[in-house]
């Protein structure tokens, strides 16, 4: 038994049991293999599951449908303790029949002692599932006796329920690498400059400066100084300055999902042969 996840608009629906408490989100339908009919539906366990999870597994046979919920025939108890599947997209004929044989048994023994009626699916000869109600026999009955007959036609079409899936996208990495840049920056420096400083001379410093014709008297000297000046001493060192650490964070954008939907049209062909 496969599922089929496009029969609107029971996907993503509310699944309620019968009294009307809510048991999860419809993820899944499974359709019968023979007669293509929904017989299961596969649903989250509580509101916290994700369509990803493997459901739990209800029979959908009488439920009834509106404003988005789906009131199942069966109660919370026996959805909640039903015997769990290994795929979330189909059902093992082993799996089916204690799914059955679950049922059956909460059917059968009820809440409180007494005999409770809720749609099963059952075997038919030649048959994998069937969704006929094992205490219903009312449509059964009137379609042999023949009284019934209905000319209306149901017109089907598909409907496009587009969901999101969440998987990996890409993978980042933190690596360090060296990148070489230019500083510039500002250093004053001091350095020595020479000047001539000139004083008055004291009466007792004075010399004669008068000499007799033809002397000869030394009238140059030289005197050597040592200038000093800073220069610019530059040394690197290698700190830690921040802490870099790597983070995840959700963004959303908008996309444009397009496919292709068939739809059944109905015509009205008449002939212009009388009736005999």
């Amino acid at each position: 038994m496969a599922s089929d996840s496009a029969l609107p608009p029971v996907i993503g629906a509310i699944a309620d049991d019968r009294d009307g408490n809510a048991l999860g989100t419809i993820t899944t339908v499974f359709l019968d293999d023979v007669t293509q009919r929904p017989t299961w539906v596969g649903l989250t366990d509580g509101p916290g599951g994700t369509s990803g999870d493997v459901p739990v597994i209800a029979p959908i046979s009488d439920a009834e449908y509106a404003d988005g919920r789906l009131r199942l025939t069966v109660p919370a108890d026996a959805v909640r303790t039903a015997p769990r599947v290994s795929q979330p997209d189909r059902l093992s004929p082993e799996e089916e029949t204690t799914l059955r044989e679950h049922y059956r048994a909460v059917a059968a023994t009820g809440r409180h002692g007494t005999t409770d009626t809720i749609a099963i699916p059952v075997v038919h000869p030649g048959t994998t599932t069937d969704t006929t109600d094992a205490t219903d026999t009312t449509a059964a009955t009137r379609g042999a006796a023949g009284t019934t007959s209905d000319t209306a036609m149901t017109r089907s079409e598909e409907q496009l329920q587009v969901s999101t899936v969440r998987e990996p996208w890409t993978r980042a990495v933190l690596r360090i690498e060296e990148v070489t840049e230019e500083v510039m920056v500002p250093v004053t420096i001091t350095r020595q400059q020479a000047r001539i400083e000139y004083l008055p001379l004291a009466p007792g410093d004075r010399t004669d400066t008068t000499g007799t014709p033809g002397d000869e008297r030394s009238t140059s000297t030289s005197e050597w100084v040592t200038l000093y000046a800073e220069q610019p001493a530059v040394t690197l060192e290698r700190v830690p300055v921040e802490r870099v650490r790597l983070r995840t964070a959700w963004a959303t954008e908008e996309t444009t999902v397009t496919e292709e939907l068939r739809k059944e049209q109905i015509e009205l062909t008449t002939t212009e042969t009388p009736l005999a």
